[in-house]
Order: structure tokens, then sequence, then C-alpha cells
């Protein structure tokens, strides 16, 4: 089953403690902390409060700016952080490719049988080919992650495919997302396509990457513990999309009649180009609306 992670950015340890109740609460499996959002972080006193205070499994992310985070120190420091997050018994930590050779030197001696490390590469400018996504799957794996994740910027929703292809021929545990919010369904569908888990926000703004779903839209609205590889796809294509609640709708009424099947809103920017890459035995339907400029509504 796909994980639900609760992605928490807050500032202060307080709010930090409050949003992971708020997250289990809401039906997340785990949050993930991320370290680098915290004003004022004082490794010693804070890391151990916010673990053994846990209310759900953690993830601990210490995301430095070259890779799109709020940490600006050295590696050092960063390094010294996550191990004791290990030795406080997160169960997992995320580090990012370009550091994580150096990384994984320093704790060859001391990962416990219930840990599991997250290497990770994010692209927030594009979505690369589906042959470099698969030579960056391999490089992930080759220096000794146990968890595979790549996140890259959806240009166009089109892009979300070759993410879906590289996650179903990955032969490790991978967590593939397409950042924007044409790459929203790479979100909802994640246990589609093998996805090990997918992350959520609590609120619209507290959002760790652009177009990121709350945990409730995932659960609530997409039913997303309900979505397998038999799952078939529907939806609205339209640009804009968000002001619908078709998704809202067909959701609840796939769930009353036990059908299996998820309804999601596509951002196209080309249709004919949309059609003709997700058009399949898997994605069986869609609905085109336009927006009225006299009375600014959706026609569908």
């Amino acid at each position: 089953m796909t994980l639900v992670c609760a992605a928490l950015v807050a500032t202060t340890v307080e709010e930090m403690e409050k949003d992971m109740a708020r997250a289990k609460s809401l039906g997340a499996d785990l949050v993930e902390i991320r370290l680098d959002f915290l004003h004022h972080l004082q490794p010693d006193i804070d890391l151990p409060r916010l673990i053994s205070n846990r209310h759900l499994p953690v993830l601990v992310t210490f995301r430095p700016n070259w890779e799109g985070g709020q940490y600006q120190g050295d590696d050092s420091t960063r390094f010294s952080v996550l191990r004791s997050a290990i030795e406080l018994g997160a169960e997992y930590v995320d580090i990012e490719l370009k550091a994580a050779e150096k990384f994984i030197s320093t704790i060859v001696d001391t990962r416990p049988d219930n840990f599991k490390l997250i290497v990770s590469s994010h692209n927030y400018e594009f979505t690369p080919s589906c042959e470099e996504l698969s030579e960056l799957v391999v490089r992930i794996q080759s220096v000794g992650a146990d968890i595979v994740k790549i996140a890259t910027k959806a240009v166009d929703i089109c892009d979300v495919t070759r993410m879906f292809q590289v996650m179903v021929h990955c032969h490790a545990p991978v967590i593939g997302l397409a950042m924007s919010e044409r790459g929203l369904m790479s979100s909802v569908l994640s246990p589609k396509f093998g996805g090990y888990l997918t992350f959520g926000k609590l609120d619209a703004e507290k959002e760790s990457t652009p177009g990121q779903p709350t945990i409730a839209e995932l659960l609530d609205i997409y039913n997303i513990r309900k979505i397998g590889a038999d799952t078939k796809v529907f939806g609205l294509i339209a640009n804009p999309v968000k002001q619908s609640k078709s998704s809202i709708l067909h959701n609840k009424s796939f769930k009353a009649v036990g059908f299996n099947g998820v309804y999601v809103p596509f951002l196209i920017d080309d249709v004919p180009k949309f059609l003709d890459t997700y058009l399949s035995p898997d994605f069986l339907g869609f609905r085109y609306s336009l927006i009225s400029p006299k009375i600014n509504e959706t026609i569908e």
C-alpha cells in the first residue's frame, strides 16, 4: 500500500508538534519533518523533542538551498543532525543524491534494521526523458539507497507519463513526483503506478512542493486508499481546471457504488497531445470544459 506522508513545514517546534498531531487526526501514515524550515533550530534540544514526541513514523529532511530547501549552512553540520535523527529512532531520513555517497560513508556502521534511507533528486525546471530518468534511478540505487525518490517539474501534463513509466519499471521502492499543478495526478495516482509513498500538505498555505494536494483531498476526495493498479482513471480536462467541483461529485459517486475508479482534474495546454498520450485502457474517459469569459463559469 502506498503510504500517505504529511509534509510539515512549520517554522517553530511548537507548531511542528501541533502539525504532527493534526496529521495523525487527518489519517496520514507518516510525517516529513522539514528541519530546514525551522527558524533558530537547536538540534540538541529540538530534534529529541520532535522525534520522542512523534505521533506517527517520521521522515527527517534537512534540505539545503542548492536542492530547493531553506538550509544555507555546511554539509558537515547537516550530516551531524541527520545522523542524530537516525540515532534517535527516525524511521526515514532523506539525503540528496549529490551528497549521498559522502553521507552514507558516515553511517555505514550505525544504520538500524528498521531504518530506511531515501536518496532523492529534484529537478525544479523540467522532467527529463524516460532514458534520463531511468539512468537517474540506477545512479540513486548504486549509492546505497533503500528508497529512490525523484521529483521533477511538470511543464506540461504529458510530462507525468514519463514519471509513471519509470515508477512501474523500477525494481526498488520508489517515490516519483511531478511538481506543479500540471503534475497533480502524480501524487493522486502514485498507488496505481507502484509509488512507495505520496506527499500531501496540511493546509493550502503550508506547501513544501508546488502543486501538492492536501491530505484531506488525497484521502477524502480521491479515496487514495482504494487506488491500485487496476483502478480506472477518468477526469475533466480544462485550463484552468482547479475551480471545478467535478472531482468531489464523481469520486463520491464512485465510492458509493463501489466502482474501482478515480476522477482527476487535468490542467492541459494541448488537447490532442493530451489525448494521444493518455487515452488508453487505464485512462478511460474525459470531459472537456471551457470557461465562459462573460459569466466566468465552467461549461462542461
